[in-house]
Order: C-alpha cells, then sequence, then structure tokens
C-alpha cells in the first residue's frame, strides 16, 4: 500500500514532527503528491473519488506507520468529501485547483442568522484537525431567522465552510498524544457566508451522482476513524511482540512471564484480526448494495458497524493498558516508538464518535 520510501520518511520524521505540534512540510508534500486529501473528491473535480473499501486501507496503513498521519489525513479526507455536498460550480471551482484542504469540527456551536444571500455567522469550534494548514473551516450551527431562532419548530442546524483568512485559530491543542494532528480551536465572529458555502451532509442533498456521496456518513465515519484504530492498534502489539521476544531471551523473564504474556498477546492480536476481517466484509457488503441500488438492504449492515466498531473497540483499549503495563521501562520512554502509539491509540479513543 505504502512505498518503503514513503514509511522510511515517515518513521524520520515522527518524533520531531511530534515535538514540533504540527506535520513538516516534507510530509505535507507527500500527500499532496498522492492526493491523500483528496481521497473521497470526485474525479471530476481532480479527486481520487476512491470507493469506501480502497480508502479505509490507505488510511489503515498510515495509521499504522504514525497514528498522527493517519488521522489527519482521514480527517481531512472525510472533510474534504463535502465537495459532493457543497454547490457543485462552486466545488469544482475550488477543488480543481488541487490545493484545498476542509477540517473543522462537527459540533453545532455557531449561530448562522439568515441575511440576503447568505449568513451571518458566529462561533467557536473545537478540535479541528490540521488546523495550521488548512484552507477551509468547517462547522456546524443553529440557523437563526433574522435575529429570532424559529419559536416552537426544532432547531434547524446547517453546515459551512469559511476560508482560513475568515478565522481565528487558536493554539489550545496540548496533549500526550496526536499532538502533530495540531487540532486546534478556531472562532469565526460575524463573517458573511454566501449561501453557496452552506450545505446540508445527507445524501438526499448530495449535489454529486458518485455513490459514494449517497454511503451516510455516520456508518461512513465509524469505518475511516475506526481503521485508524486497527493501523495504531496493530503496530501498537507488533512491537509489543518485539518486546516480549527481547526479553524472553532472559530465562528469568520467559521463566516466570513468558508463557502467560505471549497468549494474552495473542488474544489481542487475533481481536485485530477478526475485527478487521468482519468490518471489511461489512462494507463490502454496504457498499455492493449501494452500487445495485438496494439501500434497503444496508440499514442492518449499518447497524452492525455501529455495534462492531464500538464494542471492539473497548476491547482493543483494553489490551492496550493491559500489554501497556507489562512492557516494562521501554513503555514508559517518551520517545520509544510503543510509548508514543500508545499514546496516540488513547488520545484517538477519545473522540466521542465510538464512545461504548
Amino acid at each position: 500500500m505504502l512505498s518503503q520510501d514513503i514509511i522510511h520518511l515517515i518513521q524520520e520524521h515522527q518524533i520531531p514532527a511530534a515535538k514540533a505540534g504540527v506535520l513538516p512540510d516534507v510530509i505535507l508534500q507527500k500527500i499532496r503528491e498522492n492526493s491523500w486529501f483528496d481521497l473521497w473528491v470526485p474525479k471530476e473535480y481532480g479527486g481520487l473519488e476512491q470507493s469506501l473499501v480502497e480508502g479505509c486501507r490507505l488510511l489503515e496503513s498510515l495509521a499504522y506507520w504514525d497514528g498522527s498521519l493517519g488521522w489527519t489525513v482521514t480527517l481531512c479526507a472525510g472533510a474534504n468529501m463535502f465537495a459532493g455536498f457543497i454547490d457543485a460550480a462552486t466545488a469544482n471551482a475550488l477543488f480543481s485547483t488541487g490545493n484545498v484542504c476542509f477540517g473543522g469540527s462537527g459540533r453545532a456551536s455557531g449561530k448562522a442568522i439568515q441575511v440576503a444571500d447568505g449568513y451571518r455567522l458566529t462561533g467557536r469550534w473545537s478540535y479541528a484537525t490540521g488546523a495550521p494548514h488548512l484552507t477551509h473551516f468547517t462547522c456546524n450551527a443553529v440557523v437563526i431567522d433574522g435575529e429570532k431562532e424559529f419559536s416552537g419548530k426544532p432547531e434547524v442546524i446547517k453546515s459551512f465552510f469559511v476560508p482560513r483568512d475568515q478565522v481565528l485559530i487558536e493554539p489550545d491543542w496540548q496533549t500526550f498524544g496526536l499532538e502533530t494532528t495540531a487540532s486546534h480551536s478556531f472562532t469565526i465572529q460575524d463573517v458573511f457566508v454566501p449561501s453557496e458555502n452552506s450545505f446540508e451532509l445527507n445524501p438526499t442533498y448530495a449535489t454529486y451522482p458518485g455513490k459514494l456521496f449517497q454511503y451516510p456518513f455516520q456508518p461512513f465515519a465509524e469505518c475511516t476513524l475506526f481503521v485508524n484504530y486497527l493501523g495504531m492498534y496493530a503496530r501498537y502489539t507488533d512491537l509489543v511482540q518485539k518486546n516480549f521476544y527481547l526479553r524472553a531471551k532472559h530465562t528469568e523473564w520467559q521463566d516466570k512471564h513468558g508463557k502467560l504474556f505471549f497468549k494474552q498477546l495473542n488474544i489481542a492480536q487475533q481481536l485485530a484480526v477478526n475485527t478487521r476481517q468482519t468490518l471489511y466484509d461489512l462494507m463490502v457488503q454496504s457498499w455492493s448494495s449501494l452500487l445495485q441500488s438496494r439501500e434497503k438492504d444496508n440499514v442492518v449492515i449499518y447497524e452492525k458497524i455501529g455495534r462492531l466498531t464500538r464494542q471492539s473497540l473497548s476491547a482493543m483499549r483494553s489490551h492496550l493498558l493491559d500489554l501497556h503495563v507489562k512492557c516494562g521501562i521501554e513503555a514508559a520512554q517518551l520517545d520509544s516508538e510503543l510509548n508514543i502509539v500508545f499514546r496516540n491509540f488513547f488520545t484517538a479513543t477519545q473522540h466521542a464518535l465510538l464512545q461504548s
């Protein structure tokens, strides 16, 4: 999936990038050269428009080698996927340049006052992954009719995208993992947003006819996020295996812990193998149904994806915590890859989407 040159480049920059708290230019250049941010952008607009399975395999591979990189590409590519939901002429003009990177927040923590030809947008949003390199910030906001909210009616929430120069970035991402994602907060203060820069993330309102944009966003997000956990978890258990092999050379450790520790590791690794197979099978089934216009068949599959990803993530987290205390001082050293992957995985599990 990834060339050895790219893998070497990723590994070379992982530690200094984490210390700097931002993806280095050389990695961003590779992302652009390979159009990874445009993974889900329509081909007509210059993107790759990959199938769900193809895209997820790439994301899993990136997360295996560097969780921060995988997470950043996942969130930014997921935001660029909005190209299939915004005004078609606007999307074509934007994404055909090949230099666009959307990103932001899905929380409706702003307000959008309706005015002539658009909205006046104000709010503050957290966790905009990739904030330093985003060209546009996406956000959700409650729509207000004039100066009054809709009285007696359900809240109306719309999505918006705003150019970088109209956004104030607050550099507040201070975590012990996924540092390189630079998922800072941002503020928008009474900015006019034209109607064509608003959209609704629902297959009913897709502006591009590709099948990807008929796949509901909830299971799409569950799949694309979860393969990051799979990648990081697989890398972590591989590193634990290496740790155990080295320590097993000492007879005392092998006699005291070897059999039990390796058995626990095998159980943890088998969980990932089984979960990966089941998840990709569900992706293939749901994508096949979508291609054959049998969307009703996917209702049950989407429910299975939701249950599988949440239950499996909970089990993986438990295995990770159990294994980490068995790895000795290497597990506590800040610059050891074992520690880095642990911190990245644990930080990623704090995302609200797959909380069980």
